[in-house]
């Protein structure tokens, strides 16, 4: 994916000047990462207010504070396992604070359905790793978060100026994007799961 892509681009440079730099960076990697969901909160807060230039804002600063966190960690050669599961966790609570405030400002079900989404999305793939070996690689499915984000700050920014597309609420038109594209992600990861299973199981026999 292009979002992946640009994302692992960013990090190298970043990790590299961390590196030269280790002073500049005192803090935690997982303190950071907290940073990330406390940023939300005014997020989720703008968004059911209907303010969403500002939401756009707190947004990009969470998202900007999660693409260092990691970096910082592997900059300073802090890196650990529990340190992967707390990103991983936080990243799940912001997303759902960043959906809350939709449903709060009436999306209830498109809502729903794109944290629904979301949530099994990312769920999919550690409860495989309980049943059958995995890598560590990500899966190239539909909906992940970069795409996700995307089309949330997309829909955001369009909705400030053009709240209607053909009688239908631009808020709306990107929540039932993203839960369509969410689930249809999971759906991905379950057949692969699948796939996965059986090839194990012939590779038993």
């Amino acid at each position: 994916m292009i979002t992946q892509r640009l994302r692992q681009h960013l990090q190298s440079g970043l990790i590299e000047h961390i590196r030269r730099h280790p002073s500049w960076y005192p803090i935690s990697p997982n303190l950071l990462t907290f940073g990330a969901l406390l940023l939300a909160v005014p997020a989720c807060w703008s968004i059911s207010e209907q303010r969403y230039l500002l939401a756009v804002l707190f947004i990009l600063l969470s998202g900007a504070v999660d693409l260092v966190d990691g970096c910082v960690a592997r900059g300073l050669d802090k890196t650990s396992k529990f340190g992967s599961y707390w990103d991983a966790m936080i990243d799940r609570y912001v997303d759902c604070l960043l959906y809350l405030g939709f449903v709060l400002d009436g999306h209830e079900l498109a809502g729903f359905l794109a944290t629904t989404g979301t949530v099994l999305t990312s769920y999919a793939k550690p409860r495989t790793a309980m049943v059958v070996a995995i890598y560590a690689q990500d899966w190239p499915t539909i909906g992940e978060r970069a795409e996700r984000f995307v089309l949330l700050l997309a829909g955001l920014l369009l909705a400030t100026w053009v709240p209607t597309i053909s009688g239908w609420s631009t808020i709306s038109l990107m929540l039932w994007v993203t839960a369509l594209m969410t689930h249809i992600g999971a759906v991905q990861r379950v057949l692969m799961t699948r796939r996965l299973v059986q090839q194990q199981e012939a590779d038993r026999r």
